[in-house]
């Protein structure tokens, strides 16, 4: 049981946006532009990321879907492990 418990935070937010011609059509397409973003880039993001959290020896880290789509957020939880719990 822990006696002492701390929180931190580190946000990276990635805001999309395109722009398109006058001639655009609109939604018609079903947002492909965003829809290629989700199919081809997001997941090499997310898996940098954790790769990353990973590889730093004494931490411990999980997805931590909280009710939000995955499509639109990725939280994670990164847990300190003392010496004595290192497992990664």
């Amino acid at each position: 049981m822990s006696v002492h418990h701390e929180h931190g935070g580190f946000v990276v937010r990635i805001e999309l946006s395109a722009d398109f011609a006058e001639d655009y059509d609109g939604e018609a397409d079903g947002y492909a532009w965003l829809e290629a973003w989700r199919a081809r880039v997001q997941p090499r993001v997310v898996r940098a990321v954790f790769e990353q959290l990973r590889a730093e020896p004494g931490f411990a880290v999980v997805p931590a879907a909280r009710g939000k789509s995955p499509s639109d957020e990725l939280e994670i939880a990164v847990r300190f492990l003392p010496h004595d719990e290192k497992k990664n």
